[in-house]
């Protein structure tokens, strides 16, 4: 036995002490009772002002801190995702590590073919869908609600269509950004008829909904009503803001993130206020704005710091996090991409951020790129073997055995070695080999296995019933928008 030994299951790594996230903690609590958050919407100025918030102006809503301390009180510490059969996915604890997700419909992204960066069609969200179904360690996706190839109308039908070529596509749990509160609806009647029925999908969710304030302190009415809506239903909500440090807050870290902390704790306590104990997903992704070209970075590392340092004050409050990795500010996939990207995950994974967004993100967050996800995938397959740790014990430290062996031995003969080496790790897209002829560069072997993925991953179906379901409102959402069928590529 022994005394006082403590054991690290993983690396140990922080970026601010116990103070500094007290510190920001009252610098939110200050920001929501003096300084207020606007609010469009009306049903939220009411739940406020009915719990005891000053609504006297819808511009400047303030919050008493002691209504933000009981809705961290009530919020609940553990979020579970599941696949779209009902099976368990993903435990969003703080403790089960980062569950990393790619973006599936993108507007542009690069052809896997002719090089060309193109418009995506609904045929290539398909074909996203069934590669993040297919990598191991790509555990969800995201919709963004966005496709250039569709009629623009007043009923833009891109969002529901995203999510349900992903359900079609795949079984992992989707997160989906809907235009508004109709469509949200819409997107839930969708998912309840694969889970079974509303009931069912509030009891075992594979969609989330996913919302976002208006920096700095405001909270749409749109965003706002879907928020409500699932706060309603049950349904997990994730709320997370794009700050720009030196834009839309002040150009200081600490400022940024005590605006980023306002923001999603404001829509927290009226989720709480409408349905104690609704599951919620804390989220933001400050960055910097780029002085030179006034983009918002995703390559920053700024925006790894900042991102990292909310995820360790939200597991201060018990809460699961929504994080960002794997993208970049490339325009195409290359050395940019693959270092920017490799940076994000390393550091996400040992903050530990729970639900990780982003995969695959190229071009200021505007195109996505096959190849990125499925580099993205080997590369957090390389961070998991740092976050596994050392396990140190009687049989991983055979003591007995190089007392065996002695000076000058080999191992590779050994029993224990046949035992353990099949741990290490393997991989799939680099190349160790010695081969000099015809060999080929990473890039051109991450193209080929993507293009192989695609050509040979089968999802698991989902029953006939149900896809007859599916493709009924699938046809009546077409015909409202003039359409049989969807857009060739």
């Amino acid at each position: 036995m022994r005394a006082n030994y403590i054991h690290y299951g993983s690396p140990q790594f922080r970026i601010l002490s116990d103070k500094q996230i007290e510190e920001l903690h009252f610098a939110a609590l200050q920001i929501l009772e003096r300084t207020g958050v606007a609010f469009e919407c009306q049903e939220a100025i009411e739940i406020l002002g009915d719990a005891g918030a000053d609504v006297s102006n819808p511009d400047r809503v303030k919050i008493p801190s002691y209504m933000v301390e009981q809705a961290l009180r009530t919020a609940p510490k553990m979020v579970t995702l599941y696949s779209r059969e009902g099976d368990l996915a993903i435990v969003l604890n703080g403790q089960t590590g980062s569950h990393f997700g790619a973006g599936h419909d993108p507007r542009m992204f690069q052809d896997l073919y002719t090089r060309e960066i193109r418009t995506c069609y609904v045929e290539d969200i398909a074909d996203m869908s069934r590669l993040i179904d297919a990598l191991p360690n790509i555990e969800w996706s995201l919709s963004s609600a966005v496709n250039l190839t569709l009629p623009v109308t007043t009923d833009d039908i891109s969002d529901r269509i995203g999510i349900l070529q992903f359900i079609l596509n795949s079984s992992k749990p989707i997160v989906g950004q809907n235009n508004n509160v109709s469509t949200l609806r819409e997107t839930i009647d969708l998912c309840s008829i694969v889970a079974g029925g509303e009931e069912q999908l509030r009891k075992k969710p594979f969609f989330v909904n996913s919302c976002e304030p208006v920096t700095p302190l405001a909270q749409g009415k749109d965003s706002m009503e879907r928020s409500l809506l699932c706060a309603e239903k049950g349904i997990p909500t994730i709320v997370y803001g794009m700050q720009m440090a030196g834009a839309t807050t002040p150009a200081t870290f600490a400022g940024c993130l005590a605006i980023a902390n306002a923001e999603v704790l404001s829509q927290l306590v009226v989720l709480q206020l409408k349905n104690p104990g609704t599951p919620f997903i804390y989220g933001s992704m400050p960055s910097i704005m780029d002085m030179n070209t006034t983009i918002y970075s995703y390559g920053a590392p700024e925006k790894v710091l900042m991102v990292g340092a909310l995820t360790e004050l939200c597991h201060s409050y018990g809460l699961p996090m929504y994080g960002t990795a794997g993208c970049t500010d490339a325009l195409v996939m290359g050395t940019q991409a693959a270092v920017e990207s490799t940076y994000q995950i390393l550091i996400s994974a040992l903050t530990g951020a729970d639900l990780v967004h982003n995969v695959g993100t190229i071009y200021h967050g505007g195109w996505r790129s096959f190849e990125l996800i499925v580099l993205a995938d080997e590369i957090i397959d390389m961070v998991k073997v740092l976050m596994g740790g050392i396990e140190i014990n009687d049989e991983t430290l055979p003591l007995d055995l190089i007392e065996q062996k002695g000076p000058r031995a080999n191992y590779l003969a050994e029993a224990h070695t046949l035992k353990h080496f099949r741990k290490f790790w393997v991989p799939r897209v680099f190349d160790r080999s010695f081969k000099q002829e015809d060999a080929k560069n990473c890039e051109e072997r991450l193209n080929e296995r993507t293009i192989k993925i695609l050509k040979t991953h089968q999802p698991k179906p989902l029953p006939e019933d149900v896809v007859r379901e599916l493709k009924k409102v699938e046809k009546a959402w077409l015909a409202r928008v003039g359409l049989t069928e969807y857009p060739k590529r």
